[in-house]
């Protein structure tokens, strides 16, 4: 037990004080035990053979042996330290018993006084705790030894608050409250309203801040709109009124802001609000003091009493060393120096308290025990194999100071022979796949357990390999490096015997999948086939191990020793690479299977015949600007089924022209019939997705489908200004249906004013792209005059010529007839 745990009322007797500085304990005599209880440094030797190696004990033949008692001492030296401690207390303080209350001047000096008696009686009561029966000579610890017997201390009256324990609030002043910290006593703070933040204005919700506002204003205009009748060659124009709707957009200021701005209805236009915080009082609750209007105080706790309180405590503080006599053997010193003082008491023989001693008596700081030990020594000449060795051991469990190699040498002979295996199956050839020239010393070596401790040891990375006291560093790296070695030749030889079955049967289980499944099952299959080789691979060198080593769990061993060493590597490569090459290669390298189609079942009755429409041919290398160049040149049939294609492999510069060619009914086999309201209504359902998908490309067919969709209202609210505006975009890239339309928009005033000058325009330019009905459409303006200052009959003549001879009907007639 730790005497430390003795309180500060020890008595007067427990803590008497030794007269003598030193004093001599007679040891007791140690045990004595039987001849045959006695561990012999022999059998240990012995033991360790057959238990560790696959040498028999006999093979160790003693020559002498010498077993002795050596006299070492083992010293503990206690520094006593008396420690001065001194606190602040306040009227919270409860003095014990023997705690003694005196003047503020005298706390520290009574304290120091108490230092030499304290340390004293700490001595008295560490020498008698070291007499004591059956103490051990490390059971007294480090750190308290003898608490304080008394405390003195004073108390006088708290200076800062007069002894009431409270004191006023610095904050509040003991007004229980305190100037608003948001509104700073001014009772209101800034609108943080959305838009105001103290100005008293924000934005009009109407005009949303601009001050102006936009109407759309609806006027209604008369114009004179000239009709031409034709009667024996003659013409005759008239006019009439008509009365048509122009719209426009007018600019006027809000009747509902200035400039803007309206008043903030938070603030109503003040730009500032009542405070939140105080709730327009100016004053909050002192946070200080929580609105009670004084502190408790700090150095007195709230006790209104003040003071300080001195002691003095004794701590220990041990340490230990050991010496031998003067005469004492060499391998008495190695022991000392490789063993630590605490080992060295544990294995002694005996370990009896010789004398214990205090240094200053008046003022002891210092308390040393002797204690005399003896350690038992063995020495022992053996032989092994006509070889001499001097063997050392020593302590209760007979500890090995120096095995001079004996163990060592009966396993190099073994070493040897593995080192001169594998240097001789250098020579065998890169293709040799023999393994039984080392399997056998490849046994011998693993027979010994002692080599396998060691290998595993090393490793591990461990600091000290496993028998460090039986064998040397340089044998435990060596027989590393032999085994390694064995094992590595062993699988790999192994793996030359091995790998071209594995891909032998990956190859063929690939092969037979492929014929019936396809590529994709016959990789898969042939990559399970080659796992399965290996895991066999790996059944393999087990059996071999297992058959040369003597059993399973020696295999494992050694299986688990190549893998941690990584010397494995080399055979799971030659295992699986070529299985897995082989497996890819016929996968990829077969030709792809084709099942047969099945054929069409047959009708059970027989219909009418009925000759299809033959469909139109698509070259293989269609793409969308044939198609539009077909659709360009006439070949509508022939670029609708290119679309179609095209459309089904999801090429997206094919849906503009597409679903232009759906909403206009163009490229259908047969006559050109008018459809019917439900046709259109389907056109344009099916037509409506594709321009969607066509606009995302910017297509100038997406642009113009959409432009017609929202000036006729098809699939969408009618909206003509933005049909125009597509209109327009996709003219402006060269699109001659989107000129035409603009032409037909312009001239007709259809849902716009009429404006034959911009009819003029667009029927122009898609003229000069070679479209004929735009070119009989300004010989019709000619002929009537629309957009000129007088009709130019000559004109309008020679364009529908020009319209004729590019197969427009319409010219044609109106050539023949000399009219319109």
């Amino acid at each position: 037990m730790n005497p430390s745990t003795d309180t500060a009322t020890d008595t007067q007797g427990s803590e008497h004080m030794p007269q003598a500085s030193e004093t001599t304990v007679t040891a007791p005599a140690p045990v004595k035990l039987g001849k045959e209880d006695i561990p012999t440094v022999l059998g240990k030797l012995r033991t360790l053979v057959q238990n560790k190696t696959r040498f028999e004990p006999h093979d160790i033949t003693p020559l002498g042996e010498e077993d002795v008692l050596q006299d070492f001492s083992l010293q503990a030296n206690y520094a006593l330290e008396a420690r001065f401690e001194q606190r602040v207390i306040n009227g919270y303080f409860t003095p014990s018993g023997n705690d003694c209350r005196c003047g503020s001047h005298e706390v520290g000096a009574l304290a120091h006084a108490q230092e030499k008696e304290r340390l004293r009686r700490a001595a008295g009561k560490l020498d008698n705790a070291l007499r004591q029966a059956g103490q051990a000579y490390n059971a007294i610890e480090a750190g308290a030894y003898l608490p304080h017997a008394v405390k003195y201390w004073h108390l006088d009256t708290c200076v800062p608050c007069s002894g009431k324990g409270r004191i006023g609030c610095h904050t509040c002043h003991g007004a229980t409250t305190e100037t608003c910290w948001n509104c700073h006593g001014g009772r209101t703070v800034s609108c943080d309203a959305y838009g105001c933040y103290g100005s008293g204005k924000v934005s009009c919700s109407y005009c949303s801040g601009s001050g102006t506002v936009s109407e759309q204003v609806t006027d209604y205009i008369t114009v004179q709109v000239p009709t031409t009748t034709y009667s024996n060659g003659s013409s005759h124009t008239s006019y009439h009124s008509e009365t048509r709707t122009q719209y426009r957009t007018e600019h006027r200021n809000c009747y509902h802001c200035s400039y803007g701005k309206v008043s903030c209805n938070t603030c109503h236009g003040s730009g500032n609000i009542n405070c939140g915080t105080c709730r327009a009082s100016g004053k909050v609750t002192c946070r200080t003091c929580s609105g009670v209007g004084d502190l408790r105080c700090n150095p007195c706790d709230g006790s209104g009493k003040v003071g300080t309180a001195a002691w003095v405590d004794v701590h220990v503080t041990p340490g230990y060393s050991v010496s031998l006599p003067k005469q004492a053997p060499d391998d008495a010193r190695r022991i000392r120096d490789k063993e630590s003082v605490h080992s060295l008491a544990a294995i002694a023989s005996s370990l009896t308290l010789a004398k214990v001693s205090i240094y200053n008596e008046d003022q002891p700081q210092e308390v040393d025990a002797l204690y005399a030990a003896k350690l038992r020594i063995v020495r022992l000449d053996a032989s092994c194999n006509a070889e001499k060795h001097h063997l050392v051991a020593y302590g209760t469990d007979l500890r090995w100071l120096t095995l001079d190699d004996i163990v060592e040498k009966l396993l190099r002979g073994d070493l040897k022979a593995l080192s001169d295996a594998l240097a001789g199956s250098a020579d065998d050839g890169l293709f040799s796949a023999h393994v039984q020239g080392l399997l056998t010393p490849l046994r011998d070596v693993a027979a010994s357990e002692l080599n396998a401790d060691v290998i595993e040891s090393v490793l591990s990375g461990d600091a000290d390999h496993a028998h460090v006291d039986v064998v040397s560093a340089e044998y435990a790296n060596n027989v590393r490096t032999c085994v390694l070695g064995a094992l590595r030749q062993v699988y790999t030889r192994l793996a030359k015997q091995f790998w071209w079955k594995s891909a032998l049967a990956a190859l063929a289980a690939a092969i037979a999948v492929w014929f019936f499944a396809g590529h994709g099952a016959a990789a898969v299959a042939g990559l399970l086939v080659t796992g399965a080789g290996y895991w066999l691979f790996n059944r393999k060198v087990k059996s071999v191990l297992s058959e040369a080593l003597g059993g399973e769990q020696q295999a494992e061993r050694a299986m688990g020793i190549a893998g941690k060493g990584r010397r494995n590597q080399l055979a799971q490569v030659l295992i699986l690479a070529p299985a897995s090459v082989a497996v890819l290669a016929a996968s990829y390298g077969l030709p792809v299977r084709v099942r047969p189609a099945a054929p069409p079942q047959q009708a059970a009755m027989a219909s009418a015949p009925v000759t299809p429409h033959a469909p139109a041919a698509v070259p293989p290398d269609a793409s969308a600007a044939k198609a539009v160049k077909l659709y360009e040149n006439g070949d509508k049939a022939q670029a609708l089924a290119m679309l179609e294609s095209l459309v089904g492999k999801g090429d997206a510069g094919a849906y503009g022209l597409y679903g232009w060619m759906l909403l206009m009914g163009e490229g259908k086999p047969g006559p050109v019939t008018a459809p019917t309201a439900q046709q259109r209504e389907a056109r344009q359902v099916a037509a409506k997705p594709l321009v969607g998908k066509g606009l995302l490309k910017n297509d100038s067919y997406a642009l113009t489908a959409k432009g017609v969709m929202l000036a006729e209202g098809w699939q969408e609210p009618r909206n003509m200004a933005r049909g125009l505006d597509l209109l327009k975009q996709a003219a402006n890239k060269g699109n001659a249906q989107a000129m035409h339309l603009l032409g037909l928009y312009h001239v007709r005033g259809y849902q716009i004013p009429v404006n034959h000058k911009e009819a003029r325009k667009w029927f122009t330019l898609a003229a000069d792209k070679g479209s004929a009905g735009d070119i009989y459409n300004l010989g019709l303006m000619d002929w009537e005059g629309a957009g000129l200052k007088r009709p130019d009959r000559a004109s309008a003549m020679q364009r529908w010529k020009i319209a004729a001879a590019m197969g427009e009907e319409r010219a044609i007639k109106a050539v023949a007839q000399g009219q319109p």
